[in-house]
Parts: C-alpha cells; sequence; structure tokens
C-alpha cells in the first residue's frame, strides 16, 4: 500500500509540476511516456471531437483495417437491409465512459444527432464543412433499438460502415456536451486514456482511463508535446526529452536514414497523397492545355525518390495504391517537358507568373519549400513563370482566389473514397466552389452518385476507375506522391504501430526492459 501511495502522489507532483511549466523525464519509471508531434493533437471545446483519435481519448463506432476495410470498434457487427437504406450496429458490451456512465444506443444516437446539429464546421483534424451528407448519405432517422443502433436513409448507401470509420461515428457521453454542441468541458470518451491536462499549442497530458473497459494501458500518464520545427523535433529525441515523434510528417522524409541508426523508425503506408490542386476558376489554368502543360512538366520520379527521399512512391491514379482495388491499376503519367512547352505555346503564356501557394505549418511536415522550388523550375522551364507563395491562412488565400497551385498533403481517415470525391470535387463541394477549383464536370458527379449508392463491389470498383479517368484528363487536382508516414521511438518503447490513417494507438504502447 505505501509503495502505491508513493507512486500516486509522484504522479500528481509530476501532473502539477507540468502544470506549472516544469518538465517531467521521459519515461519515468517506466509509467510515464513522453513523446512530441508535430502539430497539436487537442482543438479544444470548440472542435467537433475536441481531441485526435491518436489520443485514444475516445473511440469510434467502426474503424479500419491495414487494407481500409471497416472493421468493429465501439460496435461489435452491422448489418444492412433495402439495399443500403437501412444499417444497424449492434454495441459492444459492458462499455463504460470516463466519468462511468455506461455506452448505451441512446448515447450513440445523441451523438449522431450532435453531427447533424453543428455541421458544417471547420476542424483541426476531420472537418464537418462538407455537411454530414457525406458522412451517413440522407438520413431519415437514426434511433435506439434495443442496445442496436439503426440509420434509416433516404437513399442507399452502400459502405455506411466505411463512411463511419474514425471521426464520423466518434463516441462520448453525452454529458461532455452543451446545447451548442461545444464541449462543457474536458471530453468524456471510452478510450483507454483521460485528457487531464492541455496547454495549447505546448502539450497535452494523459491519464489512464480507470473505467477503460480493454486491457489496462501500460502507461499511467503520457505528455504529448507540441514540436512545429522539424530539426527541433529530432534534436528533443536525441537530447532524451522525448521518448517518440509520432503522427502526420514526424519526421521530415530526409531525417529518416540520419535517425534510423540511433533509433527506431517504423514506416508504413499511409493514405496521405501529396496533390496539386489548380485554380481553373481563373486564367491561365482555366484552359486545360495549360493544365496538362503543368502536370506534363513535372518529375514525379525524382520528387518521390530524391526529395522525399524514398519515403514516398510516384504518384499516378487519384486513390493512392493502399485503396486496394478501387485504385485504378490503369493510371499511368508521363513526364514530357517537350510536350509541356509545345502546349504552352499553342495556348499562348500568362504574361505574369503563376503563384505556388503551400502551408507554412506544412513545411514543418514536408519538404514543400524544396519540392515548390523544384515545381517553379519545371513550369519555367515549360515557359510558365512561377512563383512560391508561403502563407499561414492558406484557406483565405484560397477562398480570394488569389493563387493559381495548391500543394498540399491529403487522406481520409475514415477509409472511404465518396469522401475525397464528394467534398473535394463534386460541382457543389464546399472545398470546389469557395476554394476556386472550377471544376464543373456532370458527368463526375453523376459517376461518384452511382457508386455511393452501389452495393454490388465490382459494379462500384468500375465506376470509381472511371471517376479516377475521367479525373486524369480533366485534371482538377493531380496526385504528385503517394507517402510513406515514417514514425520514431527510443528503443525503451514497445508495442509501436499506426494505422494506414497514421494513427499510433498510444493504447498498445509499453515499456521494454
Amino acid at each position: 500500500m505505501r509503495k502505491r501511495a508513493a507512486i500516486m502522489l509522484a504522479a500528481l507532483l509530476g501532473v502539477l509540476l507540468a502544470g506549472c511549466g516544469g518538465q517531467e523525464p521521459p519515461g519515468r519509471n517506466g509509467r510515464q511516456l513522453t513523446l512530441a508531434a508535430p502539430r497539436d493533437l487537442v482543438a479544444g471545446p470548440a472542435e467537433p471531437y475536441y481531441t485526435h483519435q491518436t489520443l485514444r481519448v475516445w473511440e469510434p463506432l467502426v474503424t479500419v483495417d491495414d487494407k481500409l476495410r471497416p472493421v468493429p470498434a465501439l460496435a461489435t457487427g452491422w448489418d444492412s437491409a433495402d439495399r443500403g437504406r437501412r444499417w444497424t450496429f449492434t454495441l459492444r458490451d459492458g462499455v463504460r465512459f470516463s466519468d462511468g456512465t455506461p455506452l448505451t444506443a441512446e448515447s450513440v444516437v445523441a451523438n449522431i444527432r450532435r453531427f447533424l446539429r453543428i455541421a458544417p464546421r471547420q476542424s483541426a483534424f476531420f472537418s464537418l464543412d462538407a455537411g454530414m451528407e457525406a458522412a451517413y448519405g440522407r438520413l431519415g432517422e437514426v434511433r435506439a433499438e434495443g442496445g442496436k443502433v439503426t440509420f434509416v436513409l433516404e437513399r442507399p448507401v452502400a459502405d455506411l460502415p466505411s463512411r463511419l470509420a474514425g471521426f464520423y461515428s466518434m463516441i462520448q457521453s453525452p454529458k461532455a456536451f452543451t446545447p451548442s454542441g461545444d464541449f462543457a468541458g474536458k471530453p468524456v470518451g471510452t478510450g483507454p486514456y483521460t485528457l487531464v491536462n492541455w496547454v495549447k499549442g505546448q502539450r497535452a497530458e494523459l491519464a489512464a482511463n480507470p473505467f477503460y473497459y480493454g486491457a489496462a494501458p501500460a502507461y499511467e500518464k503520457i505528455v504529448v508535446r507540441v514540436i512545429p520545427d522539424a530539426n527541433a523535433r529530432v534534436a528533443a529525441l536525441r537530447a532524451g526529452e522525448v521518448d517518440g515523434l509520432i503522427d502526420k510528417g514526424a519526421l521530415l522524409p530526409g531525417q529518416v536514414a540520419a535517425v534510423a541508426g540511433d533509433f527506431r523508425v517504423v514506416r508504413s503506408p499511409s493514405v496521405l497523397t501529396h496533390y496539386l490542386t489548380f485554380n481553373a476558376s481563373r486564367k491561365p489554368f482555366s484552359d486545360p492545355r495549360l493544365r496538362e502543360a503543368a502536370d506534363l512538366a513535372i518529375d514525379r520520379q525524382a520528387i518521390a525518390g530524391k526529395l522525399l527521399a524514398g519515403t514516398a512512391t510516384a504518384g499516378a491514379g487519384f486513390l493512392s495504391p493502399v485503396f486496394g482495388d478501387l485504385a485504378d491499376p490503369g493510371s499511368t503519367v508521363r513526364y514530357d517537358p517537350g510536350k509541356a512547352r509545345e502546349l504552352v505555346t499553342a495556348a499562348g503564356a500568362p504574361t505574369t507568373p503563376v503563384s505556388i501557394l503551400i502551408s507554412s505549418a506544412e513545411t514543418g511536415q514536408f519538404p514543400y519549400t524544396d519540392i515548390a522550388e523544384v515545381l517553379r523550375a519545371a513550369l519555367e522551364q515549360a515557359g510558365l513563370p512561377a512563383k512560391v507563395t508561403v502563407a499561414e491562412a492558406t484557406k483565405s488565400v484560397m477562398e480570394a482566389g488569389d493563387y493559381d497551385l495548391f500543394l498540399s498533403a491529403y487522406s481520409v481517415p475514415n477509409g472511404d473514397a465518396d469522401y475525397l470525391f464528394r467534398r473535394f470535387l463534386r460541382s457543389d463541394a464546399s472545398w470546389n466552389v469557395e476554394r476556386r477549383l472550377g471544376y464543373r464536370n456532370p458527368e463526375f458527379d453523376d459517376l461518384i452518385d452511382q457508386a455511393a449508392a452501389q452495393t454490388d463491389p465490382a459494379r462500384r470498383r468500375d465506376l470509381y476507375h472511371r471517376v479516377q479517368r475521367l479525373l486524369a484528363a480533366d485534371r482538377p487536382m493531380i496526385p504528385l506522391a503517394y507517402q510513406d508516414n515514417p514514425i520514431v521511438t527510443t528503443s525503451k518503447v514497445g508495442g509501436v504501430a499506426q494505422s494506414v490513417a497514421y494513427v499510433v494507438d498510444l493504447g498498445k504502447l509499453a515499456p521494454l526492459r
């Protein structure tokens, strides 16, 4: 009893010291773990989710496996009826929220209704700006029925479990929310950890959830520090200030080889893809010939092999290979600077430089400054004068239409290809309209609507292949590279793995002796 009391006292003192700005040594007594991430994995009470899924404070109904297939989480299984118009999810028994109250079908329904009430809303993690139809389709009703949750849809949705995987089916105690949908206090989820302290832009402190239904996590406390600068993250690792680096862009590609000799680097395919988006709502890229010229001018193999240091493969089809048979196997790209120059000559070169927009936040995750310079040089070689613009608030720049090309990485943490197509490129998609992509193709809209309702897997696959060939011809967005996501820990940390959606399961981490 005295030993346990001493441990509890030490943990309490640690929390107090951290709250006052003090730093605990990482891994003290094997009971605390300190990690670092490029971004803040907590967004606060106005956020739809409060925390990122990585922190394991909350859990979804459905998650994905390493093939982006839906698998059970808080739901143990599901059934569909009426050709995808009715979906019923069976809940896991014996689950309690971190305040001790039980998970019920009614609490799940309350969460779904909250999402419907607050959408559209921006998120730092997985935006609701497209509205909840992107998640649930045209939802007529959601109801609790004897420990199960039933979604009744006005139109068939062939892949509702895939759409719900991850953020769209986050479940927290209804007591955690105010009537407005904001959080009343800290999040109250069902995961192995709870959020006990958060200093915005600096760190999040997690404690083991005493009501967790699964195996108790090995660490009583996890601290996740926010270190946006890539070199500073590695310096903290080498100095022993942190036990590992996690999340999207934890290591710059050029840092992987340098740290691999001293630390454990975990690399796995991810759903992250680097895309180049055109502003086709104005000249010069309203001319499809100049979009084609820009596409042909880019040496994807060089970008993937050199600038991304072999942590990525050259892009081709709009969907990356992690989408399995939904990715179009026939997609190819050409690198032909000579043909690019011919197209520019025929269309006429712009009189002012085209702007390549990148986010200052993403330069700490990927070598975007270098990639943008390579793109600039390639465009100029093709006869398209270009300049690079680095902005903190890229959203406002895009909404003002003050860009020509935008370089960024996108993913689908729910494993649903429809999300990419419907949120970004459908004619009425908020991203397309508000950020001036200018893409309007009724055939594309019709194909993705057909695919969303198609319950036959082979037919749905063929529809998505047709969609990708259409995008390859129209070029509203072009994939540059499919990105692996390297993360790193010391040799004292075990259980390290990450999903294709670059989520590291903190609940499975454990000290190695």
